[in-house]
């Protein structure tokens, strides 16, 4: 009796796992090249690069950085914040068109000001970004392009999708 249930339910059960496997059909393997142009970065005159490989339909994710440590109560006690570059990215495929989403967290530290005479936290520069966006395979496109006022910073970001 049992078995018999067990089989009612997998005939119940299995076009129902067709069709959710049919929602998103393989679009292949692409490469996202992510280009991070920052005017205040002199030592990568051509911008950062951040490349991720990506089964399409499927989330990618990098993380990059240091922990800095920020005083957070007595003596001794630090909570640690994560600085650096964090992409959570996908591709995917519609009516021919290919659609890139990203969510891009850039941090740095900021140095603290010379005339300080005890040691500060530091003071964090954050921006995040959340993209959607169709991109042309084998184009750059800029993404996202902004000035900082905080920090007088130009930033651009670059994607290139390559289709493997």
């Amino acid at each position: 009796m049992r078995m018999r249930g067990l089989a009612v339910a997998a005939m119940l059960l299995a076009p129902a796992a067709l069709v959710y496997a049919q929602d998103k059909p393989d679009i292949g393997l692409f490469k996202l090249d992510f280009t991070l142009h920052d005017s205040t970065d002199v030592a990568a005159k051509n911008g950062r690069m951040y490349s991720l490989l990506i089964n399409g339909n499927n989330k990618s994710q990098m993380k990059v950085g240091n922990r800095v440590p920020v005083a957070s109560g007595g003596s001794g006690q630090f909570t640690y914040i994560d600085i650096g570059v964090n992409i959570d990215c996908s591709v995917g495929e519609r009516n021919g068109k290919y659609l890139v989403h990203a969510n891009m967290d850039l941090s740095t530290v900021i140095p603290p000001d010379k005339t300080a005479t005890a040691i500060p936290n530091p003071t964090i520069s954050q921006i995040r970004i959340d993209i959607d966006t169709t991109v042309t395979p084998g184009k750059p496109t800029v993404v996202a392009s902004f000035d900082d006022p905080g920090t007088a910073r130009k930033v651009d970001i670059d994607v290139l999708l390559t289709k493997m």
